[in-house]
C-alpha cells in the first residue's frame, strides 16, 4: 500500500478522471464532432491518443515501481497478464 503515498498514483487518478470527462464530452457533443473538418478531427484524436498512451505509461510505472496493478482483479489468480 506504499503507492498511496506517491504522487504517481494521484496523477494517474487525475488523468483517469480527465479521460472520462473528455470521452463523455465527445459523446454528448457527437453531432458537433461529426460536423468538424478532417484536420480538427485529427487534432482531437491525436490528443486523445497521447492522453491514452500517457495513462498506459502510468499503469506501467505504478506496476513496476510499487507493484500496484488494478487490472489484476480481472485475472483468475490475481497476477499481471504477460
Amino acid at each position: 500500500m506504499d503507492f498511496f503515498k506517491q504522487p504517481h498514483f494521484y496523477a494517474h487518478i487525475f488523468a483517469s478522471f480527465c479521460l472520462v470527462v473528455a470521452v463523455v464530452l465527445l459523446i454528448v457533443n457527437y453531432k458537433k464532432v461529426l460536423k468538424l473538418d478532417s484536420i480538427e478531427l485529427v487534432k482531437i484524436f491525436s490528443v486523445m491518443a497521447i492522453a491514452i498512451a500517457a495513462h498506459g505509461q502510468g499503469h506501467t510505472t505504478l506496476s513496476k515501481e510499487y507493484g500496484y496493478n488494478p487490472m489484476a482483479i480481472f485475472t483468475p489468480d490475481g497476477q499481471t497478464i504477460s
